[in-house]
């Protein structure tokens, strides 16, 4: 699960001193932020059930908790927001001009920006980043998104705030912009440059390792497995210092423990787990906030080199399960009504790149479960013993896996896919675990595995369905896919985006699932959430802050 872009705010402080005001009317006035205090949370608010944070590097890290938490240190060079447009104030580029053959990027940085010992950050940092990049090759989580750097023919620094990057080919600038530059966050080359790639990975959470930072934050402590504790960059030269003295994320797993932690004061910030809704009259002194979804889709995914289950590679077989599932019910039932249909690679929410078939199915749903029996017996598969279909002697049966805490939704789809002739099998595991088990080239002994993924901002996808991709863990491979993908990064207009959004849905090469809204429980002295929580699963702490009613 990757969420890789940071997604900004849009709201005033003037809507956050309404928020304050209304949610204590009945109190003590807040007279507005003050700083000091500390904040417990877990990995993944507003984002995800929580998971543990393994590492901070951006090169090496590919985890939403971990790449969250990462993001408290580094400031991007492009500041996208959830709006998909660029914040200049908070990028570290000032000003990105493209040639007329839309094949030469210039950017130029600021010169305010500066890291926590007092050195400019300027385009050595980006360089580093870049040849960085190269070096790693696929084992950087995000190689040739955006054309980085696959597709560059030449990174030329012309000072030490411009630099040139000219491409092999003409492209979208809308493209490589959001998608390539965005990959391209300054990192300290003053710092890191004598450091060989195997010992980035010795250091890959090692606090003393990442003493120079350019974030709103600073990475105080670290023990693995346990909680991971921030404190404020004094030396931040952004425009928004953060309030908190002290910010801990504390990697609880199951929903008892997170609503226990938050009962007990032990945690003053998290999701409320679905399966403990009803309990939620017993949260006192806390306030709500729901956010989302974000900008990933929820989906079961299959391994397709598996040959336990090559019947995966049968599209009739994929969209009858489509078809098999009531999306509806499904949100109803596990996520209490706080959710949204969808069936594509693009998210609902906001429409900007659906195509009018998605946007359809969207509202009439594809539940069909008569019709889900009709392809599954023009595939050839038949009903055997205990309703289960099979064919060739095979039954028509996998297994997932699922990280803790997330049973109830699985469950459900089980059921509906067993009234179809479908034996899906449930096993739950440690997300840890799932991810070691799943991903790289040789992890091919998995049958199906039940997650969310984020996407790039310009949601093309390559490296996740694109034969060979980096993160194409699911060894899904089809020509004309990659037809449709490779089309996306030199089309202008959002044409090429949805012929790939409507072979994907007609295709399903994952099970698309229902995008979730999260319910965000925080303490009520605690103010900030909105600009804290986007709506698209942005975390920005240093809007936090922590009431004092007697001063």
């Amino acid at each position: 699960m990757a969420l890789r872009y940071r997604i900004a705010r849009a709201v005033m402080c003037g809507g956050l001193c309404a928020l304050a005001a209304g949610a204590h009317a009945a109190h003590a006035p807040i007279l507005g932020p003050i700083h000091g205090g500390t904040v417990v949370t877990v990995p993944g608010v507003g984002l995800s059930p929580p998971a543990a944070v393994n590492g901070f590097n951006p090169l090496l890290i590919s985890s939403a908790f971990d790449q969250q938490a990462a993001g408290l240190l580094y400031q991007p060079l492009v500041w996208v927001t959830r709006r998909f447009h660029i914040n200049k104030t908070l990028s570290i580029a000032r000003r990105i001009t493209v040639s007329p053959g839309h094949r030469v990027f210039t950017v130029t940085l600021w010169r305010h920006w500066r890291w926590s010992d007092g050195a400019p950050v300027t385009t050595a940092d980006v360089a580093y980043t870049y040849h960085m990049i190269q070096r790693l090759g696929p084992q950087f989580a995000n190689y040739g998104v955006g054309g980085i750097p696959t597709d560059v023919a030449l990174f030329r620094v012309l000072g030490p705030y411009r630099l040139r990057i000219t491409l092999k080919s003409p492209v979208n600038p809308r493209w490589f912009i959001l998608n390539g530059l965005a990959l391209l966050t300054p990192l300290p080359e003053a710092a890191w440059r004598h450091v060989s790639i195997t010992g980035l990975y010795d250091h890959l959470a090692d606090p003393h390792f990442f003493s120079v930072v350019d974030g709103p934050f600073r990475l105080v402590s670290f023990v693995a497995g346990r909680y991971v504790t921030f404190g404020p960059n004094h030396r931040f030269t952004g425009p928004d210092k953060p309030y908190l003295h002290r910010l801990v994320m504390r990697f609880l797993h199951d929903p008892e423990s997170i609503f226990f932690g938050l009962k007990t004061g032990k945690i003053q910030i998290a999701d409320l787990p679905h399966k403990l809704f009803p309990g939620r009259r017993a949260l006192r002194g806390f306030r709500e906030r729901t956010v989302g979804p974000v900008w990933g889709f929820n989906y079961l995914g299959f391994d397709y080199a598996n040959p336990r289950i090559a019947f995966v590679r049968d599209a009739r077989v994929r969209m009858a399960m489509m078809h098999a599932i009531r999306q509806r019910l499904l949100i109803r039932v596990q996520y209490y009504g706080q959710g949204v249909r969808d069936y594509g690679p693009i998210p609902p929410r906001p429409p900007t790149y659906l195509s009018p078939m998605a946007r359809r199915l969207e509202r009439t749903g594809a539940y069909d479960p008569r019709l889900a029996r009709q392809l599954l017996r023009a595939a050839g598969w038949h009903r055997g013993t205990g309703g289960i279909r099979e064919k060739d002697g095979r039954r028509l049966a996998f297994t997932t896996l699922l990280p803790p805490g997330q049973i109830r939704g699985p469950t459900l789809i089980k059921d509906m896919l067993a009234k179809v002739g479908i034996d899906m099998r449930l096993r739950e595991k440690p997300f840890n675990e799932i991810v070691a088990m799943t991903q790289g080239p040789d992890a091919t002994k998995w049958d199906a595995i039940y997650l969310a993924w984020g996407l790039s901002v310009y949601p093309s996808a390559r490296n996740i369905f694109g034969c060979g991709g980096a993160n194409n863990f699911y060894h899904y491979c089809s020509h004309r896919m990659d037809a449709l993908l490779d089309a996306i990064p030199t089309a202008s207009g959002k044409g090429a985006i949805y012929r790939y959004e409507d072979y994907f849905i007609k295709t399903q090469p994952l099970l698309v699932l229902p995008g979730q809204r999260h319910v965000i429980e925080a303490r009520d002295d605690i103010h900030g959430l909105k600009r804290a929580y986007s709506s698209m699963g942005g975390f920005e702490p240093q809007y936090l802050w922590v009431a004092r009613r007697d001063r």
